[in-house]
Formats: C-alpha cells, sequence, structure tokens
C-alpha cells in the first residue's frame, strides 16, 4: 500500500451560507459548550475545500469539514465524469444520501480534476482531459508534480484519521463515466479493501476502460489470445506494462495481487448502448462496441481467467448512460447495504 506523502496542509474555503446556519464544529469529546456542524448540502464555495499537497492546490466540495473532528461514521469518494462537473457530483450523491436520511451519518467528498484552463491560480494542479483518470501526473509551474491517485489517497488519510473521525469505518469510492474508469484503475493500488483499517468499497458505475491483470484478452469468440499488432493493448492502464510513476512505485505484480484481492462492484445500465463516445483505438475494441458489451465480456474474461475473482456486475434495468444509474433503487440499496 502506498503511504500518502508527508506535509499536507488543508485550507477550509468553507460553511456560511451552504450549511444552515453558523461555522460548527460537532461535539465529540462530551464538552456541552461544543457546537454542531451542519453538514453542508450544496456545491457552493462554502463547500469546497482546498488541500494543499507538495506546494499544489487541489479541489474537492464535501459536505463536512474534511479536516474537523467529526462524528460521521461513513464517507462516499464520488469522482466525477469526462465533463469533470465536481459540483454535479457532489449535487446527485447529497441527494441521494438526504433522501436516505443519512445526511448526517456519511460525509460526501467530490474531488475536481481540473485542466490548464480551469485553473484560479497557478498553484492549481492540473492535467489534462484525460491524464487525470489514468492516476497519471499533474502539470504545475513549480516543478513538482503528483498523482491524481495521490490526492485520493490524502483524502483516505485524513478520513481514516480516527482524531479526525473517530466513529467512520467505512468509506465508498465511487465513479460514473470517465470517474467509473479511475475508480477501476485506483482499485489496483489498494489490498484486501482497506486503508489504515478502514474497510473501503469500489463500485465502477457505466464504464467503458478495463484494467487487465495480464496480457491475455478474451476475444467475442470466447477464445483466450494474446493481442497482435497493437504494441500499446497491456501498457497503463490497460494492462500492467509501462506502469506511470504512481503505479511504478507500487510495481506490477502487487497492483495484479491487489486487483484481484478486493470486491468491487461494477453497475451497467442496461440501455448503456450508444457508440457515438466509444473510445476508438486497438487497446479498446475487443471488448465491444459499447459500455454493456464492454462490461458483460469483461465479466466473463474476470470469471474465465480468474474463476476466484470477488468482481461482481450488476445490470440497471430501463437506463441509458446517466448518472441517474446513482439513484437507481439497485444502487441506492447498495449503499444502503454499506452505511
Amino acid at each position: 500500500m502506498r503511504s500518502s506523502r508527508l506535509g499536507i496542509t488543508m485550507i477550509c474555503l468553507f460553511f456560511s451560507n451552504g450549511c444552515n446556519d453558523s461555522v460548527q464544529v460537532t461535539d465529540v469529546t462530551g464538552d456541552q459548550n461544543n457546537l454542531v456542524e451542519y453538514p453542508c448540502l450544496s456545491s457552493t464555495e462554502d463547500c469546497l475545500n482546498l488541500i494543499e499537497i507538495d506546494g499544489g492546490i487541489f479541489q474537492s466540495y464535501s459536505s463536512f469539514h474534511i479536516d474537523s473532528l467529526s462524528e460521521v461514521k461513513g464517507a462516499i469518494i464520488t469522482i466525477h465524469g469526462h465533463s469533470r462537473n465536481a459540483d454535479d457530483y457532489f449535487d446527485k450523491m447529497m441527494s441521494i444520501v438526504s433522501g436516505q436520511g443519512l445526511k448526517d451519518e456519511v460525509m460526501v467528498v467530490s474531488p475536481k480534476f481540473i485542466t490548464l484552463y480551469e485553473q484560479s491560480t497557478d498553484t492549481d494542479w492540473y492535467w489534462n482531459t484525460t491524464s487525470w483518470k489514468w492516476g497519471l501526473q499533474s502539470y504545475t509551474s513549480n516543478g513538482n508534480n503528483v498523482s491524481t491517485f495521490e490526492l485520493i489517497d490524502s483524502l483516505l488519510a485524513r478520513l481514516s484519521d480516527k482524531d479526525l473521525f473517530p466513529q467512520l469505518t467505512d468509506i465508498l469510492v465511487t465513479g460514473h463515466s470517465s470517474g467509473a474508469a479511475f475508480v477501476h484503475m485506483y482499485s489496483s493500488t489498494k489490498q484486501n479493501n482497506t486503508f489504515n483499517s478502514t474497510n473501503l468499497h469500489f463500485s465502477v458505475v457505466n464504464n467503458q476502460y478495463f484494467l487487465h491483470p495480464d496480457s491475455t484478452r478474451l476475444l467475442l469468440d470466447g477464445s483466450l489470445t494474446v493481442i497482435e499488432n497493437c504494441n500499446v493493448y497491456n501498457n497503463w492502464p490497460y494492462g500492467l506494462d509501462v506502469l506511470s510513476p504512481y503505479m511504478e512505485s507500487i510495481g506490477k505484480e502487487n497492483s495484479k495481487i491487489n486487483f484481484l484481492s478486493n470486491k468491487v462492484d461494477y453497475f451497467i445500465a442496461e440501455f448503456d448502448t450508444e457508440t457515438g463516445d466509444i473510445t476508438s483505438g486497438c487497446q479498446y475494441e475487443f471488448l465491444g462496441n459499447n459500455r454493456y458489451e464492454k462490461n458483460m465480456n469483461y465479466m466473463q474474461y474476470m470469471n474465465v481467467v480468474y474463476p476466484d475473482n470477488q468482481h461482481g456486475f450488476t445490470t440497471i434495468p430501463g437506463l441509458g448512460h446517466t448518472t441517474n444509474t446513482y439513484s437507481s433503487s439497485i444502487f441506492i440499496n447498495y449503499i444502503d447495504s454499506i452505511f
């Protein structure tokens, strides 16, 4: 397991209009003079945390302070899609959590992976429109860089700190579409669904990109083969060759062990069958023409090559490629089963 870098500073721009009344801190000490912190329910700037790590700034929305004493029992880290609309993902998940009566017990965090053109200051970490979802290194003007995976590690380090969150036992890391690819790949960085003795749950929603733990691929005719005439097909993030700096620090064998040791839950919408926004290339096409086909064929691959795997696939009926998959009764029941 890779530990987060030291020297993380939290700068919280948080709570004024967005969180009911005044800034208040949860009483976990027994001191009746302490105030109660109310959850932030919508993606206003009052609910934006600025996290300083290695000289750069990383933003995320969260329903409670990321660095204050809190009694929350669980957390959901929701990863945005290709549009990098972290605010919409925060609002969507907060609506679900509130609807289940969990807004005071489950903290929602929505990281924001920005591009150069979305920078607020020169110290903001940024990526290009695709590199963030593969856990690649950031760009910056200060000479340093960090992986997007490392930034999620920094969030997990805070949430699993019992001095800050003494009651928190479970964290769900979930993503939709490009965010699903992020979570799918990120699951290979942790072992046995744990981080600092905190239970991790990974859910991959409407994904089209899949990591393969070895160099074989399952073709549509059911045969296993090594892909010819496609030199990059087993490179990260499609496979475990030519790893990124962050993944290289974990190592190929450890990544494979991690990936297969974890329980990972996949959700795919029944009508997520459009082909217009499906990425082309020899490293992608063997699994099928659309997300639904790719999920079904990847499930078959995992079951054939790794029959003892803990990766489970669930179809969401009646929906296409939409974040409303999160609002389905099946996914809400999934959240209830964790928290």
